[in-house]
Formats: structure tokens, C-alpha cells, sequence
């Protein structure tokens, strides 16, 4: 399986929409409201979504009524789920997985997410013990082998994320420094 490079910082966070499936305009469910002018159910494509995966509205997403989808950044998740999970699989092309790769990118964006907070947190005058946990986090969160639907699953049910709030509530001595 291939695998991208684990981030050496914030650069590497950032989406790639050519290399994803549009992930994030199917999986999740939108209520239509002052973000989304309109109701979609999770695991349905949007209908402003395109046959080759692009926004038909994209240049016009906030007069139509979508601004969380002008600022949704998915922090290189899709990509990920799309080029290394399942190659040249993809909803489209093989329907019956679509929940799992809602469910890899939901997981893995939230990994991400923990990835930049970690990067941040470099900022701080962290002592060594601090530095230490920032870094085996960072660790836990970039395994040497890659993700998989499988282990992202695992490191969700194991607590990946419960060990990062410890993490971050950690640093709070060096946030008041």
C-alpha cells in the first residue's frame, strides 16, 4: 500500500480535491440552515456535485447559500482515503463502500485535526516532559505503516483521541507561561 509522507508540519494538511472522491460533499449530512441552503442526508452526493467530482457552484458557494463549504477544509483527509485506502476504488465506482469510506475519512480528518493541534503546540514553551507526550502523540497519530480503514477504526476504538485531549489538557502550564 502506498503512503504519503507523515506531516512535517502544517504545509502538509492541506486538501487536494483532484485526488479525492468529494468525500466531503457525501459523506456527511447537511440541514439546511444559514451554512447549507438545503437538506442532505449523510452517505448522498450533493446535488451540486458533479459527475467528475467538482462543485458545480463552487465559484459562487456563499451567495447560493453554502458557506460552510467554502471554508470546510478537510486537512488532506480525502485524499488520503481516496489514493491510499482505496486506490482506484471509489463510491462511484463501488457503492457498497461508501460507509466505510465516510467512516476512514470522518476518523482521519479528526486525526488531522489532532495533527495540526499537535504542530501548534510546538509554538509553546513546552518543558521536556511535554515535548515528549507532543511528540509520541504525533507518533501515535502518523504510524510508520499508514493508515487503514482497519487500524483507523482500532486507534479510534483504542482511545487515539482520548490520549490527545490528555495531551493538550497537558499543556495548559505552558499555555499560561
Amino acid at each position: 500500500m502506498a503512503r504519503l509522507p507523515a506531516p512535517a508540519g502544517l504545509e502538509d494538511l492541506k486538501p487536494d480535491c483532484g485526488a479525492c472522491a468529494a468525500l466531503c460533499c457525501v459523506a456527511p449530512a447537511f440541514d439546511k440552515g444559514e451554512d447549507f441552503a438545503l437538506n442532505k442526508p449523510a452517505l448522498t452526493p450533493c446535488r451540486h456535485l458533479s459527475d467528475g467530482n467538482l462543485c458545480k457552484i463552487h465559484e459562487n458557494l456563499v451567495d447560493l447559500g453554502f458557506p460552510a463549504c467554502e471554508s470546510f477544509d478537510c486537512l488532506g483527509a480525502g485524499q488520503y482515503v481516496t489514493q491510499n485506502l482505496y486506490g482506484r476504488d471509489t463510491w462511484r465506482t463501488t457503492p457498497e463502500l461508501l460507509p466505510e469510506m465516510a467512516e476512514a475519512f470522518r476518523t482521519l480528518r479528526r486525526i488531522h485535526e489532532a495533527l495540526q493541534q499537535m504542530f501548534m503546540a510546538q509554538a509553546l514553551p513546552l518543558s521536556p516532559t511535554q515535548e515528549a507526550a507532543r511528540q509520541a502523540t504525533i507518533a501515535a497519530l502518523t504510524p510508520t505503516s499508514g493508515w487503514t480503514a482497519n487500524t483507523l477504526a482500532q486507534a479510534e476504538t483504542d482511545g487515539i483521541f482520548a490520549n490527545v485531549r490528555e495531551t493538550l489538557a497537558g499543556f495548559r502550564s505552558a499555555v499560561s507561561r
